[in-house]
Parts: structure tokens; sequence; C-alpha cells
């Protein structure tokens, strides 16, 4: 199977889904296609994948024809759990409010911030020491 391009899937490597509103407008603009006769593609001589599909399957539609939407092609593009690290930048799927980081950088904040801790911990004893005496 030839894997689709990364762009083309959200960052856990599934399709985007559309809902039923974005799945009516996105069929609508499927029929306004220069390859779509009919129901079928004219590329693939055969069924249109978009036109039959609950997901974005056709690059030609997503870089031809679905900008032609900015507003759908948002909604669709940009689910409100797709955030962006912190650190590197990389789309992620916040599974809560509080996520901040992909898991490969949140490894490393997660050391660094542990080591920040103890380092005013250990400071903290040793300025209380110093007084004491």
């Amino acid at each position: 199977m030839y894997k689709l391009d990364p762009i083309e899937r959200l960052p856990d490597g599934s399709l985007f889904r559309l809902t039923p509103g974005q799945l009516r407008s996105v069929r609508g603009l499927t029929k306004r296609c220069c390859n779509f006769s009919g129901g079928d593609c004219l590329l693939l001589d055969g069924a249109c994948p978009q036109y039959i599909s609950r997901s974005l399957l056709c690059r030609w539609f997503r870089r031809a024809v679905l900008p032609q939407q900015p507003k759908l092609e948002q909604a669709i593009l940009s689910p409100k759990k797709l955030r962006r690290c912190e650190v590197c930048g990389t789309g992620i799927l916040a599974r809560s409010g509080r996520t901040k980081y992909c898991p490969a950088c949140a490894k490393e904040v997660h050391r660094q911030q542990k080591a920040k801790s103890a380092r005013k911990r250990r400071s903290g004893v040793d300025n209380l020491r110093a007084k004491s005496p």
C-alpha cells in the first residue's frame, strides 16, 4: 500500500474525518472538480474516491478544489484538538486541555523540569543549613 504524504494525515496517522455538514459541502465541491464526470473520476477511470468517502482521499481535491473554500479547508484541516508542540512545532492531537508537547519532547521537558525542581530543593536545604549554625 502506498503511504500518503504526512500532510494528508493527522499526527496519529489516521485520515481527516468529515462531519456530516462538512461531508455535504465537500460532495458539492467534488461535483465542481474538473476531473469529476457523473460520479466517476476521469484520472482514475472509475468511481471518484472523494465523492464516496467520508475522509479526504483525493490529492487533486486537496490541492486544487478545497482551497477555493478557505473556511471549509480551515475547519477540516485544523480541528480544535490539533495543536502545535511548543518545543518543536509538530502537530499533536491534544487529549486534554493541558497538552503542550509532543510525546518525544514531553519526555525531555519533564526531565528538565524534574532536574530544575531538584536543584531548587537542594539549594533551599543548603541555605537553611548555612543559616542555622
